[in-house]
């Protein structure tokens, strides 16, 4: 469509022009034109709040390194100049956040293999002129990374070493300082602004860039969350992610006797509560927009320290997501506009998608983030709509990324085309809580708006929602348009779908819960599906689909109930 292609040539120009910048500016020439100065010594080693593994350390030892859902054995090899391996096992490998495993059981030996491995990337940092450990991501991880990790460094190293790698956090903190502007919106620009706020605190010498470095911090926190805790990108995961972070830096300004700033405690505050707002049943978070896997273990410690005043109301609605709970049932929806330009690199087309768990068990949810060791192919699919428990059209994604030739090499994974208006009003009646909501997506190509409408009974034991496929009036389309609909339920692998007599489908969720779908326009199908967000890799599962012609059946209404609670 030209309108797309006007589009997506906007956004080529402008990342041309930003990797043009960064090409230019590389880490060798800054090196020479701009020599960073050298910290005196560290001062203080901020927690690292991930869980560490012995078992890991004894598989890097052992030069296995398993990074990005990729395996890759080094057979003695360094690792970093492995430059034919995947792209995100190579950025998870200069990232270092491997790097606290071998601190696991506090031995000798897994501390010199750290000394060994940091001392081969110090001897080729500049080996690769652009190279994956440049993006201003990788290295504002590294340096938080080295921060955290530097006692068990120092303990390693020889004083040559060491006098290496503080010449290292010198310049990283200058490319930092440098890179910001280059790097892609969103969280690698709040990264570098995480790490340089570290590097006032932590590094001898930076102690007169702490106030600008809080400054631009606060800047940078205000620009990418909103008010209730949501970041820019929509996606669920980059919360703990954040908080894995702003903890420990909020600790490292109490150990240096610094009084952290305000934007930063409210920050904090506000992602706890945003964090809890995406907690299903079963305890993990809700598979929208890029989140996959729940880190249990991650989720477990940043609840630990959660002091954020109030809970999250059982009608809470924060960043275009809707939130019901009523007993033991809660149900999530996406029924916001997808993050635009580079910031949807791994968006999902999720519009009006949903979630569903019925006390610790998920029943139905999405599809989830392919791992980054997928192939491209694998994560598309993944981010496409029919990976996600809402409607499709014609088998097309609400949200498309560019199919063309000309530029994608320059826009990679971004959305070129997305719904334009997305509405959604919150139902609050008595005996009853629910929203109603729609978006254009399949108007351009289709002439259609998709619409749902969904109630949860007070008592969590009934949902009513209706489909609606309609004009830009809100009128039911009556006039042929060659158009099929298909509305996908994805159910969890641990939930069993089967047929009950008639249409109806029962779904047994364990511990004696078992709920029934049930559909009065159309006959339901039950299909195969896959769940990419589990610890365990890619699980099959299966789905509840209705499919037909939007002329046909412009509306359809279906219902779950809960069938039985065994006590």
């Amino acid at each position: 469509m030209l309108s797309q292609e006007i589009s997506a040539t906007g956004l080529a120009v402008r990342e041309a022009i930003r990797r043009t910048v960064n090409r230019i500016a590389g880490p060798p020439l800054l090196n020479r034109l701009m020599p960073a100065a050298t910290p005196g010594r560290l001062l203080i080693a901020p927690k690292d709040l991930r869980t560490i593994d012995p078992t890991t350390a004894q598989d890097i030892y052992a030069g296995r390194f398993f990074l990005a859902g990729k395996l890759v054995e080094t057979g003695g090899r360094d690792p970093f100049t492995l430059y034919d391996t995947p792209r995100s096992w190579q950025r998870e490998l200069h990232a270092f956040g491997w790097f606290r495993h071998l601190e696991a059981d506090g031995s000798a030996l897994p501390r010199q293999n750290a000394a060994a491995l940091l001392g081969d990337w110090l001897n080729h940092r500049f080996s690769r002129t652009h190279s994956i450990a440049w993006e201003p991501e990788t290295a504002a991880r590294r340096l938080i990374t080295w921060f955290a990790h530097s006692v068990g460094i120092l303990e390693a190293i020889s004083p040559r070493q060491y006098q290496q790698w503080l010449k290292s956090i010198g310049f990283h903190i200058r490319f930092l300082k440098h890179h910001y502007a280059v790097a892609d919106p969103g969280l690698p620009r709040l990264l570098t602004r995480i790490a340089l706020a570290y590097a006032s605190i932590c590094a001898d010498g930076q102690q007169q860039q702490l106030n600008r470095a809080a400054r631009l911090l606060d800047a940078e926190l205000a620009e990418q969350l909103r008010e209730d805790g949501m970041h820019i990108s929509r996606n669920p995961a980059v919360i703990p992610d954040l908080l894995s972070l702003l903890l420990p830096l909020r600790q490292s300004h109490a150990s240096a006797g610094i009084e952290p700033s305000a934007t930063l405690i409210s920050a904090i505050d506000r992602l706890m509560l945003a964090m809890k707002f995406f907690v299903l049943g079963d305890g993990t978070l809700a598979r929208f927009n890029g989140m996959s896997a729940t880190r249990s273990d991650l989720l477990a410690t940043l609840l630990q320290y959660d002091d954020s005043p109030g809970t999250v109301s059982p009608t809470a609605a924060i960043g275009g997501y809707q939130r019901l709970a009523a007993g033991d049932t809660i149900l999530l929806a996406d029924t916001g506009s997808p993050p635009p330009g580079s910031l949807s690199r791994t968006a999902h087309a999720g519009a009006l998608a949903i979630e569903l768990s019925s006390g610790d068990n998920p029943v139905i949810v999405n599809c989830g983030a392919a791992s980054t060791g997928e192939p491209e192919t694998v994560a598309a699919l993944a981010r496409s709509t029919a990976a996600h428990s809402t409607a499709t059209i014609n088998d097309t994604s609400s949200s498309r990324i560019y199919a063309g030739n000309w530029f994608a090499g320059l826009l990679g994974s971004r959305f070129v085309s997305t719904p334009r208006r997305v509405t959604h009003e919150r139902i609050e009646s008595p005996g009853e809580l629910g929203f109603s909501a729609s978006h254009d997506g399949y108007y351009r190509s289709f002439g259609i708006i998709h619409q749902r409408t969904l109630r949860l009974s007070s008592d969590g034991n009934r949902i009513e929602a209706t489909d609606q496929f309609t004009d830009r009036q809100g009128r039911l389309l009556e006039k042929s348009r060659n158009a099929r609909f298909a509305i996908r339920f994805h159910l969890h692998p641990s939930v069993s779908a089967g047929h009950a007599g008639g249409s109806d489908i029962l779904l047994m969720c364990g511990n004696g819960r078992s709920w029934r779908f049930i559909c009065d326009d159309w006959d339901a199908k039950v299909e195969e599906s896959v769940f990419f967000a589990s610890v365990s890799g890619t699980r099959r599962t299966t789905q509840i689909v209705l499919e037909g012609d939007v002329d046909a059946t412009p509306e359809i209404r279906w219902r779950l109930i809960r069938e039985s609670m065994t006590q």
